[in-house]
Formats: C-alpha cells, structure tokens, sequence
C-alpha cells in the first residue's frame, strides 16, 4: 500500500461514500482531484499547509513540517462526518502527513498521577475495550456506519517516565470489507500540568511501523505545551485528576470504573459508559479508496 499513490495512500478516511452529501463523479470538464489533501478541500474541508506553527486548542502548539496538512477547529465537525466519527467536543486538529494522520483532543481534566505506570494490566483492558466496542457498533449501525473489530495489542500500554508518555496500539478491522484487513490505531496520552493531549496515530498495518517511528520523532521535536501547561511545571494546589494511567486507556468508562473501583469487572458500566470506551478509537479503514474512485469517476459506484 505504500507504493499504491494512485489510490492516495488510502490510510484513514474510512467510508467517505457514506457522507450525506456525496459528491458527485468528475465530469468532462472538471479535472478530477490528484492528490488527498485536494479530494478533502473539494468535500468542504478547510486545510492549513505548513511549514507553520499551528494551535492545539490554548495549552499546546505544533510545528507543522513543510508538505504536511493541517484540519483546524472550522473545519473538524465536516472532517469528523465524512470519516465516520463521532466528536467529543475536546479535539482541536488533525494532522495529514504522507503517511498517515494524527488526531489530537485535549482533555482538561487535571494533573494525571502516574503512580499506576506499574500496574497496567494489559489482558483485561484488551477485554473491557473489546465489549465496549461491541456495544458501539450497536450505534454506528444505526448511523448507518461501518462496524469496527479489535484484534488484540499491537503494543500493549507502556509509560515512558522521561517524557511523561502512555503510549499503546490495538489491531483493528471494519465491516466494510468484511474485516478482512487489519488497521492500527496508535493512542498516546501527552501528560500536561491541567489535562492530557490525546493523540491518535492511524496508519495501515504495512505503512505503521514507519509512521510510527517518523510521528514519534515529530511529537518529540515539534509538539510542545505552552509555558506554565507542561508535566514538570505543576505545583501545589494545582487541580489533580480523579484517576490514573489505565483509566486513559480506556477513556471515561475506565474513569467510572477506577472510581467504583471495578477495573476488571465492567460489564455492569458498559450499558451506560460504552462510548467512553468507542471514543478512544479512530475508524480506519480503505473506505478513501472507495470516495476518491467515485470523485473521480473512475468507479462511479465506490468500488474497489
């Protein structure tokens, strides 16, 4: 896939058919789109080129490189619809590389504590993350919505103390095409002095461990929280979050669950909780396979 430029890379727009104004074939006249960003900017989606420095809500910045795309806050509700996921209300830009994208939201939830960084137990968050997507493909198939499978750890949790980093990956499929190909969804959490940068790396299983490695060389150079947010500039009286490092692997339901106390035993949280769960994943897909031959007009009807 990483040679297919053809087909854009193809990495993680999934289903963009399904948007509800699907545009229509290029005709005779119109000279289809060459490259992804241009396919995005025609569906209505406003994008900042770098090189420049871009915001990450109020508490942290980002270099971005020359040659890659920035999706800023006008734009994330029309990017979030056409890739099929459901907003939050904390995220505060997308960022398009060659390669693959990084999602990032800001969660102010507080000073997180990271006495648990020895206590993360990777089988039963696989197992509490695994039921609580079951129980939102129930909502994305009323949406009309491709479903999404988790397919065990690509990297199972793991903090990094120097930088102050929780970083793991799931394997993940989609019913649009019969979960025959697995995806990977890359989590970090960049703990800051009021809250937590929650970044999602999507990427293809055969493009990951590249993206990885360059996305992890960018965070490093080109992230920063702004002065008086950093990890290492908290102090006293600062407000603490009510929770630790395996209840942001598992986003608000593993909150409820470390309150209550019932970390490995969430099945009576999930009915109510799920999407605290869902809402940790990006939906990855070939589905921009799909978008661009039908905005082309090379496979008016969207297939491969």
């Amino acid at each position: 896939m990483r040679t297919r430029r053809s087909l854009l890379l193809a990495l993680v727009l999934p289903a963009l058919l399904l948007a509800q104004d699907n545009p229509a074939p290029a005709g005779a006249g119109d000279a289809p789109p060459q490259t992804r960003e241009e396919a995005l900017q025609r569906a209505g989606v406003n994008l900042v080129a770098g090189p420049q420095k871009v915001p990450l809500g109020k508490a942290a910045e980002l270099e971005l490189p020359a040659g890659y795309s920035f999706v800023g806050p006008e734009s994330l509700d029309r990017f979030y619809e056409l890739t099929q996921n459901v907003r939050s209300g904390n995220e505060v830009g997308v960022l398009l590389a060659p390669q693959y994208m990084l999602f990032f939201d800001y969660d102010e939830v507080g000073y997180v504590r990271d006495e648990d960084k020895d206590k993360l137990d990777a089988a039963k968050l696989m197992q509490t993350m695994s039921e609580g997507q079951t129980a939102a493909n129930e909502d994305r198939k009323r949406r009309g919505w491709d479903e999404l499978k988790l397919h065990g750890w690509a990297t199972a949790p793991h903090y990094d103390e120097k930088t102050n980093n929780l970083k793991w990956a799931i394997n993940l499929s989609t019913s649009a095409d019969g979960h025959r190909e697995i995806f990977i969804n890359e989590s970090i959490r960049l703990l800051g002095r009021s809250g937590v940068m929650n970044v999602t790396l999507a990427a293809s299983t055969q493009a990951f461990k590249a993206a990885e490695a360059e996305a992890d060389t960018l965070l490093a150079r080109n992230f920063n929280y702004v002065s008086g947010e950093k990890y290492s500039e908290f102090k006293a009286g600062d407000k603490v979050a009510a929770y630790g490092l395996s209840a942001l692997v598992l986003g608000g339901a593993g909150v409820m669950a470390a309150k209550a106390g019932l970390l490995g035993k969430l099945g009576v949280l999930l009915g109510k909780f799920w999407k605290g769960i869902a809402a940790v994943l990006i939906a990855v897909a070939a589905g921009f396979r799909k978008f661009f031959n039908r905005l082309t007009g090379a496979r008016p009807d969207g297939r491969e």
